[in-house]
This record gives structure tokens, sequence and C-alpha cells, in this order.
């Protein structure tokens, strides 16, 4: 049995104006992702645009969202950096609120880089967090970072960490990869981060979904994975399904998180959420732009058809 498991949102962080970050809409979106059913929230990840922020801004909103009631045991901030002591210091920092687990990123710059190369630095990270229950989830996502979580890296660190290494964020789109995942490593939590393969890869064992695309249709993934063992009793499962599809296709049309918050732009009415960090670019005039009209239209069938089930 997966030591975690569930449906986890890869929350955006809405900024200001002056690109730091807008805590009380940050709050706001947290508990509105949690309302869709969702597990938890994992935080300052790819889409929370983690990499963007210091340590110092991800520990104070961190902190911000636990002063207001976020349990600690729904979130899965991502520590991951190319700075070994950065890395650390972040882990370290969400070890101390007893957060569920952390998202950690292989260093990212130099490419390359060998195996043993990535088993020290996850070392030093683990061994230096100072909390020996803390628990970790590897990220796999190399086309971005480029450096891709393999299998002896896998199994070298389950082997020196044994209670603390529990599972992987598996963000590649490469199904077969997943499956194999799954099979070679005993009750270990491989987590899709593609929306439309969140459901096949559940389905063969892996332990749930960390995907960006729940920041719209959180109500929608949740439904699905929560219920497909009842897949035959729902006249509509496929269509929920295609849903999803639809609309991770329209998401990954564009840049995703520019597409969110332009989104959510006109969803909320508040302007503000059209910002995003450099190098990042907002989209400009969202309410006449395609594609977010689209994704208005699609997400506007999640309750209907979730209702007609």
């Amino acid at each position: 049995m997966h030591k975690i498991s569930g449906v986890f949102s890869a929350v955006l962080t809405p900024i200001k104006n002056d690109l730091s970050i807008n805590k009380d809409l940050f709050l706001r979106h947290c508990q509105y992702l949690m309302r869709q059913g969702h597990d938890g929230l994992a935080i300052f990840g790819t889409t929370g645009e983690g990499n963007s922020f210091s340590v110092d801004e991800r520990k104070e909103n961190l902190e911000f969202l636990l002063s207001n009631k976020i349990d600690p045991k729904v979130l899965i901030p991502g520590t991951g950096s190319s700075s070994l002591k950065e890395a650390i210091d972040m882990t370290n920092h969400a070890a101390n609120y007893n957060v569920r687990a952390v998202l950690l990123l292989p260093p990212f710059y130099y490419k390359n880089v060998s195996d043993e190369g990535i088993i020290n630095y996850y070392r030093h990270v683990i061994e230096k967090a100072g909390n020996n229950a803390m628990q970790y989830l590897l990220y796999h996502i190399p086309q971005n970072s480029y450096v891709p979580i393999n299998f002896k890296v896998i199994e070298i660190l389950l082997k020196l960490y044994p209670n603390n290494i529990i599972g992987l964020k598996d963000s590649s789109g490469d199904a077969d990869r997943m499956m194999k995942t799954i099979k070679y490593f005993n009750n270990f939590a491989v987590f899709c981060g593609h929306d439309s393969l969140a459901l096949s890869i559940v389905k063969r064992g892996g332990a749930g979904a960390i995907t960006a695309g729940t920041n719209v249709c959180g109500k929608l993934l949740n439904y699905i994975l929560k219920n497909y063992k009842k897949e035959n009793e729902i006249k509509n499962f496929e269509d929920l399904q295609k849903l999803l599809m639809q609309i991770r296709q329209v998401i990954t049309s564009t840049e995703p998180i520019s597409l969110m918050k332009a989104y959510f732009s006109i969803i909320d009415n508040i302007p503000e959420w059209n910002n995003v960090m450099p190098p990042l670019k907002k989209i400009n005039d969202p309410q006449n732009q395609k594609l977010v009209l689209i994704l208005k239209e699609l997400t506007n069938k999640i309750d209907k058809l979730i209702v007609n089930t």
C-alpha cells in the first residue's frame, strides 16, 4: 500500500504588479482548490513558478498559508534548487512545519551529470534536513530539468532511505515509463503529472496525480480518479474523461501558466491574476483571447456533467 496517494493540485502562485506574491489571493486559491476535492496542494512547483522565487519568499508564504489554517498535512512544497544550500534550507523549513512531504527536483543547471552526482545531491539534502521522519517525492521532469531520475537513482535512494523516499512525480508524459516504475518498485508512489494520462496510470497501480490542470478542472479529475472503480455504473464516464482531455489539450497548446492565470483573471474578475514572473509573458487582453474563452467554455461543462452522472 502506498505511503501517500490521492490528487494534489500543482498550485498556481498569484503575484502582484510589483512581482511579489499576492498572499491573500494565494490563500484564497488554495482554499478554492481544497473545496474542489483535492487531497492536498503541491505549492511552489513548476506550475507555481517556484524556481522564480527566492527561498525567503517561499518560506514567508508557506508560513502565511499555515497561519491562516491551511493544514500542513495537505501541503507538498517544492524545495529543490540548483543551489544545494538553498535546497537544504527550504527543505529544513518545510520539515519544521511537518508538511505532508516535499517535492524535490534534482539540481538542474549542469547537464549530463552522473547518477552518483544526483544521488550525492539527494543524500546531502535528506541527511541535513534535520527531520528523520521527513518524506520525499522525487521529481522527474526531464523536459525542463534535463536531469532524469532513472531507475538506478531510485533504487539506490530507496535502499539508503526506505522510510523517507516514498514516491515520484513523473511529469515526462511517458506512460510506458510510469508503468515500468510502478511494476519495478513495490509500494513506491508514482504520481502522474499529466492530466490525460492520470486515469490510465492510477488504474495500473499509480498513487494518484499532481497536475497543473487541476487548477481549472480539479473537481473533474478528482471525480474521475475517485470513482473509476464504478466506471461501468456511471453512464457518462467516457464523457468526463473526454472533457478532461480536451481541457488538457487547450492548456498545453500554449504556455500553460500564463493561460491559466489569464483564465482566472476573467473568472474571478481580478486583473492582477494575469501577472506572471519573467521570463514568462502574460496574455494581453485575456477577455478577447481565443484560448482563454475556449477554456472557460470547457470548464463550464464540468458541473453539469458531474451532476448528470
